[in-house]
């Protein structure tokens, strides 16, 4: 048997697509596979009222009041995260409870839980770093599950998905509980981060004696082929592999692009029970293609892990998704894609309304000239489209262009403009301390983010180099020692830039946002909470605020005549004026 692992990770609002997919690859393949979530796995063992008592009834009593009242009910607030009735103000504050629950177990096992990943309180650089964590008695925050493990044969085959830096001591420690268990099966790794630290993996072969193969990027062809390897069947070539054979270690990378069957990338989460989430909607993840149809902004590395980009066959995965609406009763779909084109977006949307697929769904995509159509965002908020985001990054020319992002700053206007006023919510990202920018640059961002309408939600960060980057291919940092995804150099401003932001962020408007925004753990809640609460700029339906304004106005009262200029629900703006100057209301 092939068993499949998504290994914990720190989101626990819906399945992490990379297994799924897999699993779906393998089928095509007819090739049997069981997938175990430990995500979701941790969120069934540990969110329990009893189990920091059970860990440590020592600690517990150190708690405060408030921190006991979190561990006590948690049980409550799990339920509250998962019920169908959506109330937004109950739902952020569950999730305020979640996060601080995930503190208190952090700070007993000596770690700091990020809503991106988990910090440890040592410095994680070099191979033998990883190793000395993985194999430290104290790093045991995941052994109830990864020890609540089936019982295995000789010839089954095991695979863990590695996508983020600190789930790889993780991965060794689990591989090493499993060989103990039984030595003669075989452990693959693969995953985004496995395929970033290419450099390091000749290393961790030579010294992580558990593990029997590694994948290299998003092409799943090559850990079929190393399955028929281990199961001592002829392969006619493979590429991007490291794997064991007998005492040696074959060493198969050369970037070259394996094969791609696009008709057999369709996820399966069949083995996956979809209510255990925390998501008031039954939430799933998909993808509509490989990689992203850019694939050329200097600062990315994602293009990287999937070496080439490549459409899938969409009606097959328009059809899967159609038979869990029906079967599973999926309410909500999250599409993960780096990047997906607006000819494939409309082709999503008419499908979900021609077939009367009742859902919500949320994606990422690029700032597109066909996104200005004026009915475009209409269709897709029609089709259940909630919120959409883009990766604007910049408002300088200049800085785009260093950036190689290919984007227009108009067309970008108009896009978020007819998306937020479809009723889709927007969101865009943005970055500041680019290495060619200077602070004129930066102030000129910020301002737009302030002062622009018609954004609902951003994300503002610093640069870093990020590696295999094309930036990073054109620098002179040595990416073997750092096992980060991401660099810092000593002279980058970085602490400069931290302050502009934290200035930024203590302006009053965005100071409001920011708070509410920190309190919402997942972004796929904003395709069901009150957009009032967290967007920055969304104040409700204008049309509704005039009708409740005239109401309130005794026409008798009136010296005059009231204008009011064409009144209509898209409209951002409208002034009522009354000559006399009795009533003076602008709404926004």
């Amino acid at each position: 048997m092939i068993y499949l692992y998504t290994l914990p990770g720190t989101a626990f609002n819906m399945p992490q697509i990379s297994v799924p997919l897999l699993k779906g690859y393998l089928k095509e393949c007819k090739i049997k596979s069981k997938q175990y979530d430990l995500t979701s796995r941790f969120l069934e063992i540990c969110f329990k009222n009893k189990y920091i008592k059970e860990i440590c009834l020592q600690y517990y009593h150190s708690l405060n009041k408030n921190e006991k009242n979190i561990v006590d009910n948690i049980e409550k607030t799990v339920k509250q995260m998962q019920d169908k009735s959506i109330d937004t103000l109950k739902i952020v504050e569950a999730n305020e409870q979640i996060y601080k629950y995930l503190e208190i177990i952090g700070r007993h096992y000596g770690i700091k839980w990020e809503r991106r990943g988990i910090d440890f309180s040592k410095k994680i650089l070099k191979v033998d770093d990883v190793i000395e964590l993985a194999y430290s008695e104290e790093n045991s925050i995941f052994d109830k599950v990864l020890k609540n493990s089936h019982n295995l044969n000789d010839n089954d085959i095991i695979y863990l998905s590695v996508q983020y830096p600190f789930q790889l001591c993780y991965a060794i420690r689990f591989s090493r509980y499993l060989k103990s268990k039984n030595s003669s099966i075989k452990i693959i790794l693969g995953g985004d981060y496995i395929t970033h630290i290419n450099k390091n993996l000749k290393e961790i072969m030579e010294k992580c004696f558990y593990i029997d193969g590694i994948a290299l990027f998003g092409n799943y062809n090559n850990v079929v082929e190393m399955i028929k390897i281990f199961q001592n069947k002829k392969v006619s070539s493979i590429n991007n592999v490291i794997y064991r054979n007998e005492n040696k270690i074959i060493y198969k990378i050369n970037k070259q692009k394996d094969c791609f069957y696009k008709d057999k990338y369709v996820p399966d989460f069949s083995d996956l029970n979809l209510d255990n989430y925390l998501s008031n909607l039954k939430l799933v993840p998909f993808t509509l293609n490989y990689g992203c149809y850019h694939s050329k902004c200097m600062f990315c590395s994602r293009y990287y892990y999937y070496n080439g980009y490549h459409t899938y066959d969409i009606n097959k995965i328009f059809a899967y998704l159609k038979e869990l609406y029906n079967t599973e009763h999926i309410e909500a779909v999250y599409f993960v894609d780096e990047c997906i084109p607006p000819d494939i977006l409309m082709k999503l949307a008419t499908y979900l309304i021609d077939n009367d697929i009742n859902i919500k769904w949320m994606v990422e995509t690029r700032i597109d000239r066909k996104y200005i159509e004026k009915n475009f965002p209409k269709i897709l908020y029609n089709s259940g489209c909630r919120e959409i985001s883009f990766g604007v990054e910049s408002y300088n020319k200049k800085i785009l262009r260093d950036m190689n992002k290919e984007i227009d700053l108009n067309i970008a206007k108009k896009t978020m403009q007819n998306f937020y006023n479809s009723g889709i919510s927007v969101s865009a990202t943005f970055m500041i301390g680019y290495p060619t920018e200077n602070i004129l640059n930066i102030k000129k961002t910020l301002k737009f983010i302030r002062k622009f309408k018609y954004l609902d939600t951003f994300g503002l960060s610093i640069f870093n180099y990020m590696r295999n980057s094309k930036l990073v291919d054109l620098s002179c940092l040595n990416e073997e020692q750092d096992l980060n995804l991401i660099y810092r150099t000593t002279n980058d401003n970085y602490y400069k830039y931290m302050s502009i932001i934290n200035k930024f962020n203590n302006i009053k408007k965005i100071k409001q946002f920011v708070n509410k925004r920190s309190k919402i753990l997942y972004r796929s809640e904003y395709m069901y909470l009150d957009r009032k609460y967290y967007s920055l700029n969304y104040k409700g339906d204008v049309s509704m605020g005039i009708k409740s304004l005239l109401k309130k106005i005794d026409k008798k009262d009136l010296k005059s005549k009231i204008y009011l200029k064409e009144l209509k629900p898209e409209m951002t703006q409208c002034r009522i004026v009354q000559v006399d100057n009795k009533i003076k209301e602008k709404i926004t």
